[in-house]
């Protein structure tokens, strides 16, 4: 079974260690509780090594991480929403029960509404006016109305209905797509990245992160919950990659995606060998 590349398990220690610092624990509090619970539960954090990985090829990291501790608290925000009785009706995440089964609705919208304010304060704080301006746009823009709220709002819509293949991939770079887009080119503006080197890293990330949902969809009919983390068999209501292509033709669509994700990296040579790495992984993956 394809795992993680080696490299990952330093990056995902580094970061649950900055994750606690950005939302610390403190007196008991059910909202900060809930935003913990999600923000610090196992997780591949790919949209976080994805931040560091682009930094470090457009000169250095070290002043990526409060990006990339803001990409994964707006991803652990839109989990949170995405799995309410109102939305997916989610019983598990990342292999534990999800927020809303444990501390309650309201509490978990509160939550995460926290995450993403939290986020964006965070952005604030930690970098120059300039930079901090321009990544909190960029986070905003991926979120916003052309953004992830925009996929959510045409995926729930689309439930029991018939929609067609260009439509599916709209809600899906929308949805899971963007955020993938923004970890790449946040990564590279903390950096002092050059325009050459977001477009290509943005056309990297643009289709690992199509390729990642498409492989979610085929671990939804193929996989099991241990392998996982939540309930499979669960977007039966609805028009998957999956039920397009079918099983063969949808791994063959997410390694034809990573293929060209991969293409994207030439202009850095050997120095982006890790994402290629990430590529390769998402393309076999089944967790």
């Amino acid at each position: 079974m394809p795992s993680l590349p080696g490299f990952f398990a330093n990056y995902q220690e580094t970061m649950t260690r900055a994750l606690d610092a950005m939302v610390p624990a403190s007196r008991p509090d059910p909202v900060r509780d809930a935003m913990r619970y999600t923000l610090l539960a196992p997780s591949k954090r790919v949209r976080a090594v994805v931040v560091l990985l682009a930094a470090d090829l457009c000169g250095g990291a070290s002043r990526a991480m409060p990006a990339a501790c803001a990409i994964e608290a707006i991803h652990a925000s839109s989990l949170i929403l995405d799995d309410l009785p109102c939305m997916d009706d989610a019983p598990l995440r990342r292999g534990r029960p999800t927020v809303h089964t444990v501390h309650g609705e309201a509490v978990a919208i509160l939550a995460a509404f926290g995450l993403l304010n939290d986020a964006y304060g965070h952005l604030s704080r930690s970098y120059d006016p300039a930079l901090a301006a321009r990544v909190t746009a960029l986070y905003a823009d991926a979120v916003g109305l052309d953004g992830l709220v925009a996929g959510q709002a045409e995926d729930v819509l689309a439930t029991d209905a018939a929609i067609s293949f260009e439509t599916l991939e709209r809600i899906h770079r929308r949805k899971t797509g963007v955020l993938f887009s923004a970890a790449a080119t946040a990564g590279a503006l903390t950096a002092g990245g050059s325009a050459g080197d977001i477009e290509a890293l943005t056309a990297y990330a643009k289709n690992l992160g199509l390729a990642f949902q498409v492989v979610d969809d085929l671990l939804d009919v193929t996989g099991t919950e241990a392998e996982t983390g939540k309930a499979v068999r669960h977007d039966a209501r609805k028009t998957t990659f999956v039920s397009f292509s079918g099983v063969d033709g949808a791994r063959e669509l997410a390694q034809e995606l990573c293929r060209t994700a991969t293409l994207a990296l030439t202009p850095f040579g050997s120095r982006a060998a890790r994402l290629g790495e990430l590529a390769d992984f998402v393309a076999a993956r089944r967790l």
